[in-house]
């Protein structure tokens, strides 16, 4: 198990709901924190009657959604800003990354929708697409789907597997690595794309 989410579990059992909404909006917002793995374990207890499976879920998603969107305008108003000022500036500027920008705007589904699945995933995206300026309505409805199933997948492993939740721990570990190899590797495919299509016309 993870360090740091072993060093979360009394907090988790001290403070329940608030716990899991507190981990569970930073971890969207701004800090890496596997909130998901917290999320199973939350789950495991509800399972033994300590929590409402069904709060857990609801306060997950709340808090989730809240966190991403807070990222996403927080990245919208200040994010290129703070990007150059820690040398990020020519690569924003560039018109490689413009490009990658424009078509990003338009098609930012599947990507915003599966990188709700890895933490590091989620906050890079959440960055693009406020950095971006994607169209708000497009974000929030497939953070809000990706958001709700991954909440949803997470709490469901926990409850359903509560004896062997460890195992699947691991497990989900292992899937979240691939899907955030597949988040990078879609972004840069969907730039290589664009900047060839760009070439030949």
């Amino acid at each position: 198990m993870n360090a740091l989410i072993q060093n979360l579990i009394p907090y988790l059992l001290l403070y329940k709901y608030l716990t899991i909404f507190v981990i569970s909006f930073f971890a969207a917002f701004i800090v890496p924190i596997p909130s998901g793995n917290l999320l199973m374990i939350a789950s495991v207890f509800s399972k033994a009657g300590y929590f409402n499976f069904y709060l857990v879920i609801l306060i997950s998603i709340v808090a989730n959604i809240l966190g991403d969107n807070l990222g996403y305008w927080f990245a919208r108003f200040y994010g290129e800003r703070i990007l150059s000022k820690i040398g990020f500036r020519r690569i924003l500027q560039s018109r490689k990354f413009k490009e990658l920008e424009e078509k990003y705007r338009t098609h930012p589904g599947f990507i915003i929708f599966i990188s709700r699945f890895e933490v590091l995933s989620t906050l890079s995206i959440n960055l693009l697409s406020g950095i971006s300026k994607t169209p708000y309505r497009k974000y929030l409805i497939h953070e809000s789907i990706g958001s709700v199933s991954q909440v949803c997948v997470y709490g469901t492993i926990g409850y359903v597997f509560y004896t062997s939740w460890e195992s699947m721990n691991t497990i989900t570990g292992k899937v979240s690595l691939i899907i955030g190899l597949i988040t990078i590797t879609l972004v840069i495919a969907f730039g290589k794309k664009f900047l060839v299509k760009k070439m030949n016309t």
